[in-house]
């Protein structure tokens, strides 16, 4: 009874969540099984913004550039399984490029898909944060490069389908065999589950007692021989990983990727999960996703044009009777009762 006492209330929430959902597709309910499929892949975007913004204090306003990347990557690879994709025919391509040939086998498309976002995170993390930009330059920045990127996979039409993005793409298979819809669901499950264990092993390390440290007070521990730019630059790289895994998930999941997927609204729609959920312990992340998107639908189904009036209105809600997240909210009864029994131990001594 002590170990279980000692165990913090996130964690049985994290329980409690995923087992609702490794259990959910044996209710039958195909439709809404899909539906969770998707929202597990935002399980994964999510922890990788905790990452950044919970654990370092740093709002990544474009973080769904990161997230696109190994979309469009993916995207463009499965397109690609036939020959020329049919989008690139209509402008003339006759031939698959060099570059689109290199990932046109999957293990190569799932990799570059990781890859290539963790070290674009990572050359602009090491210019900016060597250069001490932080705080609100920092958000100010990656809103202006989520605008960028997706004005640029706007035009790039040829490459990219524009802004009809790519579609009609194949889903979920393993070593070649498709997978039906239950299959997928729980290969996306466990995907979720490893990069759970992941992140809370790495923030339970000192590396994310550093992060937490850069977080509070960043010249402080500069002051004791740390230096927050690598620190930093490094945590981007990882969140940057995540994002892309998810969006190397989202596309064979969703069937397609258009530029909305790429842009603000996206990387604003992952801040709201956190700020209603609760940031930096993972369990708020995974919460607020979940709820944030199981909500939205079942308003959209109930009350058609007027459901994002009413999710803002739950959001806004939320916001004001419980600033610090649901999680932060669910804490303070039991940081109150720990304090209380504290007191009446001492009283007794």
């Amino acid at each position: 009874m002590t170990r279980l006492a000692k165990i913090p209330a996130g964690r049985y929430l994290d329980f409690a969540l995923f087992l609702a959902l490794g259990l959910f597709p044996l209710t039958g309910l195909l439709f809404y099984t899909q539906l969770l499929q998707k929202y597990l892949v935002f399980l994964i975007f999510a922890y990788s913004l905790d990452l950044l913004w919970g654990y370092a204090g740093l709002m990544d306003l474009g973080h769904a550039v990161l997230f696109g990347m190994g979309g469009y990557l993916m995207a463009l690879s499965l397109s690609a399984q036939n020959g020329v994709p049919e989008f690139m025919a209509r402008y003339g391509v006759r031939e698959v490029p060099a570059w689109l040939a290199a990932i046109v086998p999957l293990p190569a498309a799932v990799l570059a898909g990781i890859l290539i976002p963790a070290l674009f995170a990572g050359l602009l993390g090491r210019f900016l944060f060597s250069s001490r930009v932080g705080g609100v330059f920092f958000s100010v920045i990656t809103l202006a490069l989520a605008q960028v990127f997706n004005l640029f996979i706007q035009s790039q039409q040829k490459y990219t389908g524009g802004f009809n993005g790519i579609g009609g793409l194949p889903g979920l298979a393993l070593f070649g065999r498709p997978l039906d819809l239950v299959q997928g669901y729980y290969l996306v499950f466990a995907v979720v589950l490893l990069v759970y264990a992941f992140c809370r092993g790495l923030t339970a390390s000192r590396f994310g007692l550093v992060l937490r440290g850069i977080r509070e007070n960043g010249a402080r521990l500069e002051f004791l021989g740390y230096d927050p730019a690598r620190f930093k630059t490094a945590v981007f790289m990882v969140s940057g990983a995540l994002a892309g895994l998810a969006g190397v998930l989202y596309v064979p999941v969703n069937g397609m990727i258009a530029p909305n997927d790429v842009g603000m609204e996206f990387s604003t729609a992952a801040i709201v999960w956190l700020a209603i959920g609760g940031r930096g312990n993972l369990t708020g992340a995974a919460l607020g996703a979940m709820l944030v998107n199981v909500v939205g639908n079942a308003l959209s189904e109930n009350f058609g044009a007027y459901w994002q009036l009413l999710l803002g209105a739950v959001l806004l809600a939320v916001v004001f009777f419980a600033p610090q997240g649901i999680t932060g909210a669910l804490a303070r009864p039991a940081r109150g009762s720990g304090r209380s029994k504290g007191k009446g131990m001492a009283r007794r001594a």
